[in-house]
C-alpha cells in the first residue's frame, strides 16, 4: 500500500471525534478550481476554507514533490503528501474567526512559491480544491484595448447601468464601487469608481480583481480578471473584463487590495444580451 494512502486513513480516524462534534449549522461542502494569478507575489493569498474533522483535497496542475511549509506549525493542521502531488489538510480544531494560517507550496525548484492561507468559514468548507495555471486567451489584448477606451471616454461608453450597491469595496478611508457593466457575448466588462472618504487619505486602488462562476455542476471556478488602470478628470477608474463560462449560473467579482482579499458579491447576468 502506498505510503500516502496509508496515512490518510489515520489523518482522518484521529480527528474523527471532533468531526462528530455538533455545528450550530453545517457548511456547505465545495469542490473549487483556482487559476493561480500570473503575479502570485503581489497580490494577496489564495484562500482555503478548511473545518475541524473535514480533509480538503489539494490537487495541482504539476503534482508536488514536497509538503506545504506552514507558518506558525503549531500541530492544530495535520497534512499528508500522497505519491500523486495531492496534499491533504485535515484541521484539528476550527480556526479562530478573522484567523489566517499562512500556507507556502514550492511547485518547482527555482520558481516563486504559491502563497495561500487557511481559514475557517461558517458557512463553506473546501472540500477538493485544484488549482491550474492560467491559459491564455486570444482575444485578451483586444478585450484590454476595449477596456482601455471604456476608460478613456467614460461618458460615451455603452453599458448597463447597475446599482452601486451591487458590488462595493470599503477600506477606512475609501470607497470602490463597480459603475456600469457591457455584455458582449459571453465577455464582459466593468468600471469601477474609487472615492476617498476623507480629504487627503491615500487613495485605495485595486491590485487584483478576481471572478467567481458557478458552474452548470456545482463546481465554482475562480480566475483573476484582466484589470487595467487611467485617471480622468482627476478621478481614479479601473476596467475589468472576463469571459463567463459556458453554462455558468452566477457571476461574482472580488476587489482585492495589496495585502487583504475582497470579498465576492454579484454581478448581475441579465444585460448579456446587449450589444453596444
Amino acid at each position: 500500500m502506498r505510503r500516502g494512502v496509508w496515512l490518510l486513513p489515520a489523518v482522518l480516524l484521529s480527528t474523527s471525534a471532533i468531526a462528530r462534534s455538533p455545528r450550530a449549522t453545517s457548511p456547505a461542502l465545495v469542490r473549487r478550481t483556482l487559476v493561480l494569478p500570473s503575479r502570485p507575489g503581489q497580490v494577496p493569498p489564495l484562500e482555503l476554507s478548511v473545518a475541524a474533522g473535514v480533509a480538503t483535497l489539494v490537487r495541482f496542475a504539476a503534482p508536488l514533490t514536497r509538503a506545504p511549509e506552514f507558518t506558525p506549525d503549531d500541530g492544530r493542521i495535520q497534512r499528508v503528501l500522497l505519491e500523486d502531488g495531492t496534499w491533504v489538510l485535515v484541521p484539528a480544531v476550527d480556526l479562530a474567526p478573522g484567523e489566517r494560517v499562512p500556507v507556502t507550496v514550492v511547485a518547482e525548484e527555482g520558481t516563486e512559491p504559491l502563497r495561500f492561507v487557511l481559514v475557517t468559514r461558517g458557512d463553506a468548507v473546501d472540500l477538493s480544491v485544484r488549482v491550474v495555471c492560467p491559459q491564455p486567451s486570444a482575444d485578451e489584448d483586444g478585450a484590454e484595448s476595449v477596456a482601455r477606451s471604456l476608460l478613456a471616454a467614460p461618458d460615451a461608453r455603452a453599458s448597463l447601468v447597475i446599482p452601486q450597491a451591487v458590488l462595493e469595496q470599503n477600506s477606512a478611508d475609501s470607497r470602490g464601487q463597480v459603475q456600469s457593466v457591457l455584455w458582449m457575448g459571453q465577455r464582459f466588462f466593468a468600471t469601477v469608481a474609487v472615492r476617498n472618504r476623507k480629504v487627503g487619505a491615500p487613495e485605495w486602488s485595486p491590485v487584483q480583481a478576481r471572478l467567481r462562476a458557478t458552474l452548470s455542476d456545482g463546481e465554482l471556478l475562480e480566475w483573476p480578471a484582466r484589470l487595467v488602470s487611467g485617471v480622468l478628470r482627476g478621478r481614479r477608474l479601473h476596467a475589468l473584463t472576463g469571459l463567463l463560462p459556458e453554462g455558468a449560473s452566477r457571476l461574482d467579482v472580488a476587489l482585492d487590495a495589496q495585502d487583504a482579499p475582497g470579498d465576492f458579491q454579484p454581478l448581475p447576468l441579465d444585460g448579456r444580451g446587449r450589444r453596444p
